[in-house]
């Protein structure tokens, strides 16, 4: 396995999101007002504390990165800022379930792309203060997003960004997972133990241990008897901690194949041995997300 390609860079990744954070819900980049979609078709006052609803892809190479997810799971592709194609909101089967963002290189810099993963919590706010007192930091502090709701960027203690958000019409329902819909995010981490209170004191998930493959121990992360995310010790020295994004699938090993003849890269590849069938791929511009076989008995009640 190519261990460079799950190399998370900070600097100009970050700085660009805080850009394109600060200037959501104003202008464009052509002047237009950019409007984030909603993250659910239906509003309702029901908010999943800890569970993974919406996901950002900032790219440098959004018309390939359109074609290559729209290829691979059928996804669709629309203009979120009208007159503006430098945004597109990322939908499946109709639903909305992401934004792609064209990030501008500065001189070469920009080497790679990104996903970035959206945690629903009750109250930004006091989400922000437990993850300062906790020995996290605030990348970008609570603000409001038109349509979307209140959210901020923030660090975990081992320096892994992710987004806390409360959307403003409501979470997604826990409905059974879709192919090719999100099946939620995994932490990967140097210091589980550390992470695990961390996360615990932020929005109250319970692990469960299982035995899967290379991992030792990886762990599924519940929050009131839902699982909502993953975690997982990174078996790598150089590698640091991200939150990787997961994709339920119908068939994956095809999905596997058809990544690497779309210019995809197989980063950790089906093994036998594994509980699950999962694979971590990275797009063409390097993205990296994870594919998990759904079964038929699988629903939001148990994704493993």
């Amino acid at each position: 396995m190519k261990k460079d390609r799950l190399l998370f860079r900070k600097g100009w990744f970050r700085f660009f999101v805080a850009v394109w954070f600060l200037g959501a819900g104003v202008l464009g980049c052509a002047g237009s007002k950019v409007i984030l979609p909603r993250v659910s078709n239906e509003s309702n006052s029901i908010h999943h504390v800890g569970k993974f609803i919406w996901f950002d892809l900032f790219t440098r190479d959004l018309p390939g990165a359109c074609d290559f997810y729209g290829r691979l799971f059928g996804w669709s592709f629309e203009d979120t800022a009208p007159g503006s194609s430098n945004i597109k909101t990322i939908r499946n089967d109709g639903t909305p379930m992401g934004n792609v963002v064209q990030m501008k290189s500065d001189a070469g810099k920009i080497t790679e792309s990104r996903w970035l993963s959206f945690m629903s919590v009750e109250n930004v706010d006091q989400a922000v203060e437990r993850i300062t007192e906790n020995g996290g930091s605030v990348h970008i502090p609570p603000k409001e997003v038109p349509d979307r709701g209140r959210l901020a960027l923030v660090y975990d203690p081992e320096g892994a960004l992710f987004a806390v958000l409360t959307a403003s019409k409501g979470d997604p329902p826990d409905d059974p997972y879709v192919p090719n819909g999100w099946i939620g995010s995994e932490l990967w981490t140097l210091h589980v133990k550390g992470a695990l209170k961390f996360y615990g004191q932020l929005v109250g998930y319970q692990p469960e241990t299982r035995k899967v493959g290379m991992a030792s121990s990886y762990l599924l992360l519940y929050r009131d008897g839902q699982p909502r995310g993953g975690m997982v010790k990174i078996p790598w020295k150089d590698v640091k901690p991200n939150w990787v994004p997961y994709i339920g699938v119908s068939d994956i090993e095809a999905i596997v194949e058809k990544a690497k003849k779309l210019g995809g890269k197989v980063l950790v590849g089906l093994d036998p041995d594994r509980e699950d069938d999962v694979a971590i791929l990275a797009d063409p511009s390097g993205a990296v997300f994870g594919v998990l076989q759904l079964r038929a008995d699988m629903n939001r009640g148990d994704p493993s």
